[in-house]
C-alpha cells in the first residue's frame, strides 16, 4: 500500500510537471549567507557545522546544515529557490519521500572528511512540521526578494507633433456689381428724343424800329 500510494504521489507530481528538474537559475546570494539569513529567523535550527575538511584538517564551520540543504536544492537538483513548493519537493527527499539521497553527489562528500548525508536526513526528518513549514517559506520569500525584477519595456518615445499649419487669412469679400433693374412698363418712351416744350410766355417784341414809309412808298399805298 505504502508503494502504491508513492507511486500515486509521483504520477499526480508527473501531470503536475513538478518533478521535471528545472534548469538551474543563476544565484546571486552565497548559500552561505542565504543559510546565516535562514538562521538569523530561526535560531532553534541546528547548525551542524563541526566537520572537517580533507585537506589541512581544518573545521569546516561554512558548512551548516542549512547551507548543504540550499546547495542540494539548487545546484544538485537544479531546482528553482523561488517556490515555497520545490522546497517541500526537497525536504520530501529527505524524509524519504520523494527522491532518494545520494552520497557521491551529496554536498560536502568532495572536501568533508564525513560525509554528512546521513546525519543531515535525521535532523530534517526530527524537525516538526511547523519548523519545516517556516523553513520553506523563509527560504522562498529569500530568494523571491532578490530575484532580479523585469525592466519595465521602454515607453514609446514620444512624436514630436507636426507643427499646425499656419491658419489661412480670411479671403476677402467678392465685390459684386450692383444689378441693373429690368425696365418696367413704359419704359420704351425713355428711349425717345425729348423734344423742347414750348414756352407759353409771349415772346419779346423785336426792338428793331419800324422804318417809316417814304413819300414813294407812300405812293404806292393807298
Amino acid at each position: 500500500m505504502a508503494r502504491s500510494k508513492r507511486a500515486l504521489i509521483c504520477a499526480s507530481l508527473v501531470a503536475s510537471g513538478w518533478i521535471v528538474a528545472q534548469p538551474a537559475v543563476a544565484q546571486r546570494i552565497n548559500p552561505k549567507l542565504a543559510a546565516d539569513a535562514v538562521y538569523s529567523q530561526l535560531p532553534e535550527l541546528p547548525q551542524e557545522n563541526q566537520y572537517f575538511r580533507r585537506k589541512g584538517n581544518k573545521p569546516a564551520t561554512n558548512s551548516t546544515l542549512v547551507s548543504r540543504l540550499i546547495r542540494y536544492h539548487t545546484l544538485v537538483k537544479g531546482r528553482s529557490p523561488q517556490y515555497r513548493f520545490d522546497w517541500k519537493i526537497t525536504l520530501a527527499d529527505f524524509l524519504g519521500l520523494y527522491e532518494n539521497l545520494r552520497e557521491e553527489e551529496y554536498p560536502g562528500q568532495s572536501y568533508l572528511k564525513t560525509n554528512p548525508m546521513e546525519s543531515d536526513r535525521k535532523l530534517i526528518r526530527q524537525l516538526t512540521r511547523k519548523q519545516r513549514l517556516a523553513l520553506t517559506q523563509i527560504l522562498s520569500d529569500l530568494y523571491t526578494s532578490q530575484a532580479p525584477r523585469r525592466a519595465a519595456p521602454p515607453t514609446e518615445k514620444q512624436q514630436p507633433e507636426p507643427p499646425k499649419p499656419a491658419a489661412a487669412p480670411d479671403p476677402e469679400p467678392i465685390s459684386r456689381p450692383k444689378l441693373i433693374p429690368l425696365p418696367g412698363s413704359g419704359s420704351a418712351d425713355l428711349l425717345r428724343p425729348q423734344t423742347t416744350p414750348k414756352s407759353s410766355s409771349p415772346q419779346p417784341q423785336s426792338t428793331t424800329p419800324t422804318r417809316k414809309p417814304t413819300s414813294e412808298s407812300q405812293k404806292l399805298t393807298f
